[in-house]
């Protein structure tokens, strides 16, 4: 199997956050064409910073977005890079690295697909083969994948950051085959110097 890696997951989140809030066949309420009607509501105003950012490092991505919450606007920002096989447009594989909120450590997330076994993990190691590998805990599945992470420290990740050859990814599908897919390491060092300069 040949994988590529990706950059543009972006488009694909806002395809499907835009079908999952404009039902097809939308139609308008029942006023006057050019009339707003009393149940309409001022649209809220426009930030002056963007609400999603990116940035390619190699075959990593910094990604940053902007989100609201009760206490108000939180910047989360991960690094990711995204492995699809050649010639098909859905990923096969997604790896992350970011913190949730300041002062939580950074976590490591695999987006697997979903026909995997249980119980089992997610294995992800960098460098040579020798490279001891970190292992992801299974969390939740949905219909477009299954989620595993663990914590890591900056210290579990020096030899990610140093290794020039490129890493893997071990996990058993459902038919309980070890499968692994390879992880690039070109450009994780930079995209995660840039990831420690963001603010969240």
């Amino acid at each position: 199997m040949v994988v590529e890696r990706s950059t543009a997951g972006a488009a694909a989140c806002v395809l499907w956050f835009l079908a999952a809030i404009c039902p097809a066949g939308a139609q308008p309420s029942g006023g006057k064409p050019g009339s707003a009607g009393p149940a309409a509501a001022a649209a809220p105003a426009v930030s002056a910073e963007p609400s999603l950012t990116t940035a390619s490092f190699g075959d990593w991505t910094l990604r940053c977005q902007r989100v609201t919450e009760t206490t108000g606007t939180a910047r989360i920002c991960e690094v990711a890079q995204i492995l699809q096989a050649q010639g098909q447009q859905a990923p096969i594989a997604q790896v992350a690295i970011g913190r949730i909120a300041n002062g939580q450590p950074l976590r490591v997330t695999a987006v697997m697909p979903v026909s995997v076994s249980f119980p089992s993990s997610v294995q992800i190691a960098m460098g040579d083969k020798e490279a001891k590998p970190l292992e992801l805990t299974w969390r939740r599945c949905i219909p477009t994948g299954c989620f595993a992470d663990i914590a890591a420290s900056d210290e579990a990740l020096k030899p990610w950051r140093k290794a020039a050859e490129a890493g893997r990814i071990v996990f058993k599908d459902a038919a309980g085959r070890e499968l692994a897919l390879p992880l690039s390491a070109r450009g994780l060092d930079q995209a995660l110097d840039a990831l420690a300069k963001e603010r969240l």
